[in-house]
């Protein structure tokens, strides 16, 4: 537990974690901040900035709409909002903000700017591009707005321009900050792979996994799923208390970082009956409160099992007040979070009402699909090596088929390719899983008015596609560390 001597002590402890893309334990840090200093603006806009980074983008705007309120037309807090907004696929609340931030600044160019990039997350990259032209040349030729101008190229599918764009500014990107310089190799990554180029979209993802300074202990990061599966064993996970029974039904989606968790939502979400949630990191606030609510002296997972019914009852409220925000009085409110292959069986004990999905892809597949996208971003740093890739997908997996034995929840298994393969059959499996009656709006999933709150936003607003199975044989050449790895699961 951290522990901080003063307010500036926490502040400047959660920005260094931030600045290292350490997003889980900057909330750590965060939320045990905040015991100590709960009114603290500083530290309330960090951890709605440490939720927008790990687009729990409801909990962030949750923040960011208070210390709106409290202290209102601050420059930092409008264009948080605007970004969270924009992250939570609400395109004129988004714009809204920007337009409030820059009437306070009179910086007409920044305005544009963030409004073609509002227009292209949400899938308007017309209106994008008309927004970029308003620019004046030495402004649009910036090389910090390289990244916005390649996401709307590869928007409209002009690849081969991408590719150019990015080309024509080769000896100014090391002027870039680390993670734009590898966000703008992702790019390149993407356009060449979207033109068939493959052993060059490799070779971008090699240098911008290259150009991360960031450390990862892989042994750490493995020892969390192995210990939570041994305190499970042995009949612990049966004797653990249950929370009350609630109208509210929450669902798990769980699933791999590019396992289809983004479609499969949006396909759900498209039943009056299920509310899309989005990535919810509720579960860590939850684990790092239960201590509190036991006076454990063990540590997490094992004070689990010093929780009493009624601090299970505390730990469920404490989920659907955070449901609630989302929920437009729909019955099944599904949840995405990555920790989710960690934390599921603790909240199927919290939230008995509650179902779960698990949702697998061929590792190979998944593997390439995490290695060419740009996950760094997002803290997930065990994707700068393949064979890294291939532990975390068998940790994962254990862990999904430990769960699948052990919950007393309703739990169903999906394959993301047999989903592409044969939308309507999985589909009607689900809603049958979910006790629904069957909606035909379901298999129309990409007309939705709401665009997906995930880093798949320009794929999951598409009809379905099945080009994804059976992408790494474009790359097999290249997936050797990945191969002896994964080998028994293929």
């Amino acid at each position: 537990m951290a522990q901080f001597y003063t307010e500036e002590e926490a502040i400047t402890s959660i920005k260094k974690l931030i600045s290292k893309k350490m997003q889980q334990f900057a909330r750590r840090n965060a939320h045990e901040a905040l015991r100590e200093y709960p009114d603290s603006p500083q530290i309330r806009f960090l951890n709605a900035h440490i939720a927008s980074e790990l687009r729990d983008y409801n909990s962030a705007i949750i923040i960011l709409e208070k210390l709106n309120i409290e202290d209102p037309d601050q420059k930092q807090l409008l264009s948080a909002l605007s970004a969270s907004w924009n992250g939570a696929g609400e395109m004129e609340k988004a714009i809204f903000y920007n337009s409030r931030l820059h009437a306070l600044t009179g910086n007409k160019n920044k305005e544009v700017l963030t409004n073609a990039d509002i227009y292209e997350r949400n899938n308007k990259s017309e209106l994008a591009e008309k927004e970029l032209v308003k620019l004046p040349q030495n402004v649009l030729g910036q090389v910090q707005n390289l990244i916005l101008r390649s996401r709307v190229l590869i928007a409209k599918k002009d690849f081969g321009s991408a590719v150019d764009l990015i080309k024509s500014y080769e000896n100014q990107l090391f002027d870039l900050g680390e993670f734009e310089h590898i966000t703008t190799m992702f790019m390149l990554t993407k356009a060449y792979d979207k033109l068939g180029e493959y052993d060059k979209a490799w070779e971008s993802a090699e240098k911008a996994h290259a150009l991360s300074t960031i450390s990862f202990d892989i042994e750490e990061y493995i020892n969390q799923f192995i210990e939570m599966r041994e305190f499970m064993s042995d009949g612990i996970f049966e004797a653990l208390v249950e929370g009350p029974r609630t109208e509210v039904e929450p669902l798990f989606i769980v699933g791999n970082p590019r396992s289809g968790t983004s479609l499969l939502e949006q396909i759900l979400s498209m039943h009056p009956d299920v509310e899309n949630c989005g990535e919810m990191s509720i579960s860590l606030p939850m684990q790092l409160d239960l201590p509190l609510l036991t006076d454990s002296f063990h540590a997490w997972p094992n004070n689990m099992i010093d929780m009493r019914e009624d601090d299970a009852a505390k730990l469920s409220k404490m989920y659907l007040e955070a449901v609630e925000y989302s929920r437009n009085g729909e019955k099944i409110a599904s949840n995405k979070a990555i920790n989710l292959t960690l934390n599921a069986g603790f909240l199927s004990k919290v939230l008995p009402s509650s179902r779960a999905i698990m949702l697998h892809r061929n590792p190979l597949d998944n593997a390439v699909s995490c290695y060419t996208t740009n996950l760094l971003v997002s803290g997930h740093n065990y994707t700068n090596k393949l064979e890294h890739l291939g532990m975390v997908w068998i940790e994962r997996k254990k862990m999904a088929d430990m769960w699948m034995e052990v919950m007393s929840i309703p739990v169903i298994e999906l394959y993301y390719e047999k989903l592409v393969a044969d939308q309507r059959r999985e589909t009607e499996r689900l809603i049958k899983f979910l006790d629904l009656e069957w909606k035909e709006d379901c298999m129309e999933f990409h007309k939705s008015k709401r665009v997906a709150k995930t880093i798949s936003y320009d794929q999951v607003n598409k009809k379905m596609y099945n080009t994804s199975s059976g992408r790494w044989k474009n790359y097999e050449k290249h997936l050797g560390p990945l191969l002896d790895v994964v080998s028994d699961y293929i």
